[in-house]
């Protein structure tokens, strides 16, 4: 009987481990794409030959995409599963990218931005979720580490990217190229991939708004909103103030990339010595004076190393964020899909705000834009201290 229990568990384990590697294939895939597109928007910007303001409504569709994903996946998981929802919202993602196989008019463009983000959205609370479950069975954090494989992804994806720029490689190829990879991994995820189910149910489970919650989901909002408008135009600031060629133009973002990511793998272990709120507050000043800086000085040396050190700085403060997310009480998937809407909210928000600023003052008025909102992490994370919160890394 004994024997027999053993072998139960042990292949229990091993289905379970296997599920993480899967997991964390699925979402360094993800980053991949997501990735490979970052670092060519001034060359598709270029390409379909529109003006910032133009463009900033190309990401403005994206938001829209990923805040309509975030507002209905988590209840359609509830009702089809989450296998469906994650292969259904991937495969919008191979839609989107297969599409560009030829030149899309400026309304294509954004219906098919449109696509992109709701897949790539969807599939983050999809993913986002399972790890959060998987940081509960296991009662500790990993939530550091996983968004460092999310690095990986990007950091393969913008290299495949910065060879792309480098040899002129034209969209027209490379987008579904992408959407061809994507394809495969979705194969192999339909085949291989066996969800975690969360402890409660959630297709019966209820929404449960909280201050914590609220205080979690406007410190992402803060830090994507910041960050994501850091990179969305930093290879046309490099390319149009430093006249730098559309290779090294990606070079910024690269290095905030490469650094970001190697921070997340160390996270855990700094995060447990000093604590996530005091670590949130710090690493949120820091991340604010940084890209104050890169206004203030406006030297192409100097701004390749803030980027640099944004990275360091700023790489911590989502996976924080997401970590004391699956402390709170609710289901699982629905407090994240909360979270992530923010997140939606402030990439709905940014293009068109950034896009004015790029057009009527200039892009690097951006930075200092950024620098501002940045700060509101470090509000933020002063208020969350009195909130009680559970500490799995204890």
């Amino acid at each position: 009987m004994e024997l027999k229990t053993e072998i139960f568990l042990d292949t229990a384990q091993n289905q379970f481990d296997n599920n993480n590697r899967i997991l964390l294939l699925i979402n360094c895939g993800l980053f991949i794409v997501i990735g490979s597109i970052i670092s060519r928007l001034h060359v598709l910007q270029a390409w379909m030959g529109v003006t910032y303001e133009e463009f900033a409504w190309v990401l403005f569709c994206f938001s829209c995409g990923s805040i309509l994903s975030n507002l209905i996946v988590s209840r359609l998981i509830g009702f089809f599963g989450v296998k469906r929802v994650l292969v259904a919202t991937m495969v919008c993602i191979v839609l989107a990218l297969t599409s560009f196989s030829e030149k899309p008019t400026y309304t294509s463009l954004l219906g098919l931005w449109g696509l992109l983000s709701f897949g790539f959205g969807g599939s983050m609370v999809v993913v986002m979720s399972q790890a959060g479950i998987v940081q509960a069975q296991q009662g500790k954090s990993w939530m550091s580490f996983f968004q460092g494989v999310s690095g990986i992804g990007a950091i393969g994806g913008m290299s495949f990217g910065l060879i792309s720029n480098s040899q002129q490689f034209p969209i027209d190829w490379h987008f579904p190229i992408v959407g061809l990879a994507m394809l495969t991994l979705l194969i192999f995820t339909l085949q291989s991939y066996t969800p975690h189910e969360s402890a409660q149910d959630e297709r019966n489970s209820t929404f449960k708004l909280s201050k914590t919650l609220l205080l979690l989901a406007l410190t992402n909002f803060a830090a994507i909103l910041a960050i994501s408008q850091f990179l969305s135009w930093s290879g046309m600031m490099f390319r149009d103030e430093f006249d730098f060629a559309d290779d090294l133009a990606t070079m910024g973002s690269f290095g905030f990339v490469m650094t970001e990511t190697g921070i997340r793998f160390y996270g855990d272990v700094l995060i447990r010595r000093f604590g996530k709120i005091p670590f949130l507050i710090v690493t949120g000043t820091l991340t604010c004076a940084l890209l104050f800086s890169i206004y203030l000085i406006q030297q192409p040396v100097w701004v390749v190393i803030a980027f640099i050190c944004v990275g360091l700085t700023s790489g911590t403060i989502q996976p924080i964020v997401f970590s004391l997310t699956t402390e709170q009480r609710g289901s699982m998937s629905q407090n994240m899909s909360f979270v992530l809407l923010f997140q939606s909210i402030a990439f709905l928000i940014g293009p068109i705000t950034t896009g004015h600023i790029a057009q009527n003052i200039g892009l690097f008025e951006i930075y200092l834009f950024c620098s501002c909102v940045s700060a509101l992490i470090v509000l933020f994370g002063i208020g969350l201290p009195k909130i009680k919160t559970k500490n799995v890394d204890q």
